[in-house]
């Protein structure tokens, strides 16, 4: 809270956020369902709140609306919504992993996967409606419309999850949290790419209704779906 500079244009430009999302409910509900298991009910409050971050927590969300993001472009609220929502329904058939206990390669590894998996169709529910309205502003769009940057992040990735892969019994020290760090930090966004661009590879290939399916599957069925379509070994 200390962060939030308020002013009366700061409260204006609040208000019309609220406004929006009250008036594009449609906009924010239905794509976010058309990507959550067939028959999928949300049992979910959405707590408007300024300052931290948007968050989900079980199945309830947190979304920021001193977000700067949100306020250079209101429409930016509807889709990061939709972006907590897909969270929050995720996790109704896949459980957030205990990062805490994390002993192994082999841990860390199924939960890279997961939160690829997570992150993925978090940034693909939105994917369609930006298109159409021509809600660009976000970065993580406008790498996945740049097929050559696309692809090298997509390469990075990979090439990350097989030295994973290579030892997956050796126990981990204190780099856990650095190696997440090198799969979702900033600028690279590792996962957060990687999962929209092997979600829309599966949507293309075998369509909306496969992706769905596959949420209530898990990761594994993911990674195993996307290795049928591309192998990721020769993405280079």
């Amino acid at each position: 809270m200390e962060g939030i500079r308020w002013s009366e244009r700061l409260e204006a430009s609040t208000e019309e956020i609220i406004y929006s999302l009250k008036a594009r409910e449609k906009h924010w509900l239905n794509p976010v369902l058309k990507y959550l298991p067939k028959g999928h009910v949300f049992h979910t409050t959405v707590y408007l709140i300024g300052g931290y971050d948007s968050i989900v927590y079980g199945e309830d969300v947190a979304l920021n609306l001193n977000f700067k993001q949100y306020h250079l472009d209101h429409r930016e609220a509807t889709y990061y919504l939709i972006h907590e929502l897909a969270h929050a329904g995720y996790f109704r058939y896949r459980p957030m992993p205990n990062l805490a206990n994390l002993k192994t390669s082999r841990g860390l590894l199924e939960a890279v996967k997961l939160l690829t998996h997570l992150e993925g169709m978090g940034v693909v529910s939105s994917y369609e409606l930006r298109i159409r309205e021509g809600g660009l502003l976000d970065h993580d769009y406008k790498v996945l419309l740049n097929q050559r940057v696309r692809k090298a992040r997509v390469a990075d990735y990979f090439s990350r999850l097989a030295r994973l892969e290579r030892e997956p019994n050796r126990r981990l020290q204190k780099e856990g949290y650095r190696i997440f760090e090198d799969f979702s930090s900033r600028p690279k966004r590792l996962w957060y790419i990687t999962g929209a661009h092997m979600a829309l590879k599966i949507a293309e290939i075998y369509g909306t209704s496969r992706l769905r399916e596959i949420v209530g599957k898990g990761h594994e069925a993911f990674f195993r779906t996307y290795a049928q379509i591309e192998n990721p070994l020769h993405l280079h």
